[in-house]
């Protein structure tokens, strides 16, 4: 599995475990995609956690409404890209 969440940032999983990727768009001598992992996780809900806790340090928030807001923000993304 290989899904798309946003711009370079994947979430991709095997027979053992779920990983979010962020690819950079260059590739290796042996023409592989380079990336940079973000987390290693057991379920789709332990990503899904990190990936809320990735964009909250991603915000601008400068008072606790703001960073409050932010949260609900992303949480409601993240419902509407998952059809939740």
């Amino acid at each position: 599995m290989k899904v798309l969440i946003e711009d370079n940032l994947y979430l991709e999983s095997d027979e053992k475990q779920f990983v979010i990727k962020k690819y950079s768009g260059k590739v290796d001598r042996d023409g592989k995609e380079q990336f940079q992992p973000k987390g290693y996780f057991s379920s789709i809900e332990g990503a899904l956690n990190h990936l809320v806790k990735m964009k909250i340090k991603e915000s601008t928030a400068s008072t606790l409404s703001e960073l409050v807001r932010d949260i609900q923000e992303i949480k409601a993304w993240i419902s509407r890209e998952i059809g939740v």
